[in-house]
């Protein structure tokens, strides 16, 4: 965690580009963070001014949030694009690094993402692109700097929850599907919930642990479809704790059916941010899987009426 806090204390932006997305309200930026990378982020121009921020933080993997082609923008982010051109927000989306490049050799994560992303990508890191470009975007005349809510789902969520805790401007957060604690014990949850035989599952999941520990820096070695390095730097990080340490008000969501995160690690962050008294709103969606949806459900919709919920939630604030 001492590399996290370094980048955050020294994380400085200052905005290098911008242009049009064509067909949406949308301008693309690139910033640089503080170790020099250079990071795209996009941002809405909201109906009326000054608009609260929505930041939306996309979960696992490397695919773009943003894809141009000629006559079309499309976006990875559920909802991105409608919650901008709805324009009660200022809307804003930050590209991972290496996002999107040429894939590297087979067996290099589950999504094929490209050596360099996977050399580079870490929670700290991609902490640190997210704040450069949040540090920016508040500059923005049109921001109202009042409020701030920041919406991530899965991975995303662990960040928002990251972010939150880093973060005193940050006014609102919403966690979808988001581990309560450590990844590494939804691992050993899953073992115990799915595994016909659960000895047998435990004694895979230490064993996988382990030789992440012995290799914790490789870009190179794969577990459950990411590098080690990227384990190494989640298994560090306790989204529940980072919420206890900030002051904003705090939605979480999940399914009860949820087999990626388990209910029982969300649960979790329930537990001590009801006990430490946070101002916190639990929404246990009944029999639903990882994405809010329900079994034999249309999943878009499902997925809309959950997130739609939170901007319902964000305005309802007394």
């Amino acid at each position: 965690m001492k590399e996290l806090v370094a980048i955050l204390l020294s994380s400085m932006a200052f905005a290098a580009h911008a242009a049009p997305v064509a067909g949406t309200p949308l301008e693309r930026r690139l910033v640089h963070d503080a170790s020099g990378r250079e990071i795209t982020y996009y941002i809405s121009h909201p109906k009326a001014v000054p608009a609260p921020l929505l930041l939306m933080i996309q979960g696992s993997g490397c695919s773009r949030a943003i894809s141009e082609s000629p006559g079309k923008t499309s976006s990875t982010l559920f909802n991105l694009l409608p919650f901008a051109n709805e324009g009660q927000f200022t809307t804003m989306v930050v590209e991972k690094p290496y996002a999107g490049e040429t894939p590297g050799t087979a067996g290099q994560g589950a999504a094929g993402c490209s050596a360099a992303f996977n050399a580079d990508f870490t929670a700290a890191t991609w902490l640190a692109a997210i704040q450069a470009s949040l540090e920016d975007a508040r500059h923005s005349g049109w921001v109202d700097p009042r409020r701030t809510l920041v919406l991530g789902g899965s991975e995303g969520a662990v960040m928002a929850s990251l972010l939150a805790a880093a973060d005193s401007l940050i006014t609102d957060v919403a966690v979808l599907g988001g581990s309560g604690t450590t990844q590494a014990y939804d691992f050993i949850v899953s073992a115990y919930q799915n595994c016909f035989d659960v000895p047998a599952c435990l004694a895979q999941v230490d064993g996988q642990l382990r030789a992440i520990a012995a290799r914790p820096d490789s870009a190179t070695d794969f577990a459950w479809g990411h590098p080690y390095k990227r384990w190494t730097s989640f298994f560090n990080v306790d989204p529940g704790a980072a919420l206890l340490r900030s002051r904003a008000r705090v939605y979480l969501a999940f399914g009860t059916a949820d087999r990626a995160v388990p209910a029982l690690s969300q649960e979790i962050m329930v537990a001590k941010l009801l006990g430490a008294g946070h101002d916190v709103t639990i929404r246990r969606v009944p029999d639903a899987g990882h994405n809010l949806a329900r079994p034999g459900a249309r999943e878009y919709d499902d997925m809309d009426l959950e997130y739609r919920a939170v901007l319902d939630w964000f305005w309802r604030k007394k």
